[in-house]
């Protein structure tokens, strides 16, 4: 889910590493990314990520990290009425 943000910020010099984009990127433990590849990142992870970028002034890798928020949160919409029925 993050993958392309994750390679585009590598590729911009804001991080070298997963361990490094989960600590200062998304501002959780260093084994965060790694951890959650399979179940992407949670809609609280995505907002700090996009504030993050937007402290950088990574307006391009922010819009793309909007969207992922929205999806979370559809996902999450989808679940609960998944739940409900």
């Amino acid at each position: 889910m993050t993958d392309d943000i994750y390679e585009a910020a590598r590729a911009r010099g804001l991080t070298r590493s997963k361990r490094g984009f989960s600590k200062t990127l998304l501002g959780r433990a260093p084994n965060y990314l790694a951890d959650r590849a399979a179940d992407g990142c949670s809609a609280a992870t995505l907002l700090s990520l996009y504030r993050r970028l937007g402290e950088l002034g990574e307006v391009e890798l922010q819009a793309i990290t909007f969207q992922r928020m929205l999806d979370a949160e559809a996902r999450n919409d989808e679940t609960r009425a998944t739940v409900r029925q």
